[in-house]
């Protein structure tokens, strides 16, 4: 125990660079679907139907990464998916039909997926035995990673072919993560924490993924729909409108850096709660201050109530003492990204039905059901 406490350190960078390298891969396919959608003249449902054969990998070796764990550990997982991931990255460039691009996607999203639950299970594991929290900048990287795959890949393409400029981006990451993966905690270093099959979810674990599934749910809601929100109910102009989830994006990267600290001073619980209240103080803002500047501020305090929650979450699910805690880290991210994935849609029909503002004001709602509920599902020591 002395040992791995002594290792804690150096396999917080190794750590720190796996959830960069998930979010820049993320980041710089991204940048591939517009050229993708033109190469193989897709229409805008096709590109649906392929992203969500994406979301189906991801969430298909989410279910089963829990027992995956539990026999090999998250150091190795983390090792052969974060490489698997970035090699997958040139490929859906590559390839010449639909049925190509949605077999290499459900390739993509299930390596993703793994590496996703993988790297917070050994992100929960190093902050148990470093002694202080570090998930939220360890999400802040995730962050901060997908905006340098964004840009990177956006620079890359006025310079050469996708798939190139794909293979340049992983290459780099490649390289950065063999030359810290050597400093991850050894393979089951956590003992019985990690040990153990697949096994249904406590009910304190059904609640913490019921609690990211609605965080998620309120994330891919500002990503979807705070455009069309801005242009259309507030009649804001086309760059204003764009300015509502890089404020939200930009607000949720900076809170998650210091959210460690704060989390070491007054505790997850505390910090959910109020992220949760000051996400619906936002909404509020956004909904009832009366113009898009103002709603667009709105979104960044948004942004930024919301950015430790999910970090929080998974801390919870990755430290309780009862089960399997990369089990539990499993489903609450399984159930977290079915919140990303139906979350936007579901409001869409709301939005239909009504309009765009009375979804995010069902948003707002579930806020403060985030922030009641968290007494009871994040210990105060989380």
């Amino acid at each position: 125990m002395q040992d791995l406490a002594a290792r804690a350190p150096a396999a917080r960078w190794a750590t720190i660079v796996a959830f960069f390298l998930n979010g820049t891969v993320f980041g710089g396919w991204a940048t591939q679907i517009p050229v993708i959608k033109t190469h193989l003249d897709l229409s805008p449902a096709v590109v649906g139907l392929a992203l969500l054969c994406l979301a189906a990998g991801a969430l298909t070796a989410m279910i089963g990464t829990g027992a995956l764990l539990g026999r090999v550990g998250s150091a190795p997982a983390v090792r052969v998916t974060a490489l698997l991931f970035a090699l997958l990255l040139p490929l859906p460039a590559l390839m010449p039909s639909l049925a190509g691009l949605c077999a290499v996607l459900f390739l993509f999203g299930a390596a993703g997926g793994t590496m996703d639950v993988a790297m917070n299970a050994h992100g929960a594991l190093v902050e148990r035995h470093l002694g202080r929290p570090i998930m939220s900048s360890l999400h802040g990287m995730w962050s901060l990673g997908g905006l340098v795959g964004a840009a990177a890949g956006g620079l890359l393409l006025q310079m050469m072919p996708p798939a190139a400029a794909c293979a340049v981006i992983a290459g780099a990451l490649i390289a950065l993560f063999l030359a810290l993966q050597g400093r991850f905690l050894p393979g089951k270093a956590d003992g019985g924490a990690e040990s153990g099959g697949l096994a249904l979810p406590s009910r304190g674990t059904l609640l913490l993924g019921a609690l990211t599934f609605l965080a998620f749910l309120s994330e891919g809601a500002i990503l979807d729909w705070s455009a069309i929100y801005l242009r259309e109910d507030l009649g804001g102009a086309t760059t204003v409108a764009g300015l509502g989830f890089a404020v939200f994006s930009g607000a949720m990267a900076a809170g998650r850096f210091c959210g460690d600290a704060l989390r070491q001073r007054v505790g997850g619980a505390t910090l959910v709660r109020s992220g949760a209240m000051l996400a619906f103080a936002g909404l509020a803002v956004a909904l009832l201050g009366g113009g898009p500047v103002v709603a667009v501020v709105g979104f960044g305090l948004t942004g930024l109530g919301l950015s430790n929650v999910v970090p929080v979450l998974f801390s919870a699910a990755g430290s309780g003492e009862e089960g399997n805690a990369a089990s539990s880290i499993a489903a609450v991210a399984t159930l977290g990204y079915a919140g990303v994935l139906t979350g936007p849609a579901l409001l869409g029909f709301v939005a239909e039905a009504s309009t765009v503002g009375f979804s995010f004001a069902l948003v707002a709602a579930l806020a403060l059901v985030i922030a009641l509920a968290s007494t009871r599902a994040v210990p105060r020591r989380a």
